[in-house]
């Protein structure tokens, strides 16, 4: 995920199955707390990344703060985009409390995240284009079937394509289905199997 908002302006999508209208944009530092709240939301359901199932799920794996999200988000500066996507049909009188308020609208109140994506773009030694990958795809509940993940995997292939790769790879959950019969609408199709190993404590004393 990268604080890379010099990088593409901000975009607005029309469509899904509802009248809606979304603006996505590449995240930064100073998006660290909106980034923080939405993948802890996402870490609720799938459970933290690179964690066996019994500690994915702990509560101090799940919830991010957003000191953690800024040092991540540091961290990851020409490796990995974030792109948020905001929905603009909920910009008045927004109800929720600060901590999940997004960004403000012209003056109106606040737009709500609706959801994250995240591109890394690397060089690798495979061939002479970068490595593009769809390490993060999480759109809130409430606006799921409603163009939203396509909206976010149109801009990430867009930053892919910009970037010269001349793939996008998605690594998602052998048991989530729901997720591949979204990504293959998309046009992906199976490749190849992810193997896991994870260190135990003490690994990296």
């Amino acid at each position: 995920m990268t604080a890379a908002g010099n990088k593409q302006q901000a975009t607005s999508y029309k469509g899904g199955r509802e009248s809606h209208s979304l603006t996505i944009r590449p995240a930064s530092v100073a998006d660290a707390a909106t980034v923080a709240l939405l993948f802890s939301e996402f870490n609720a359901i799938l459970g933290a990344d690179g964690l066996p199932d019994d500690e994915a799920f702990l509560a101090e794996n799940v919830i991010v703060s957003a000191a953690q999200m800024t040092r991540r988000l540091s961290d990851i500066v020409g490796l990995e985009t974030v792109l948020l996507a905001f929905d603009n049909s909920l910009s008045l009188g927004y109800p929720s409390p600060p901590a999940e308020r997004g960004r403000r609208s012209r003056g109106r109140g606040f737009v709500e995240p609706a959801g994250l994506a995240a591109l890394r773009l690397v060089p690798y030694i495979g061939q002479d284009a970068p490595y593009a990958e769809l390490t993060q795809l999480f759109v809130r509940e409430r606006f799921q079937r409603r163009g939203v993940g396509a909206a976010l995997i149109d801009a990430a292939e867009h930053l892919a394509l910009e970037g010269g790769a001349t793939c996008v790879h998605i690594i998602t959950g052998a048991d989530n289905v729901g997720a591949q019969a979204f990504y293959s609408t998309r046009g992906y199709a199976m490749n190849a199997v992810e193997l896991e190993k994870h260190f135990g404590e003490g690994a990296h004393a």
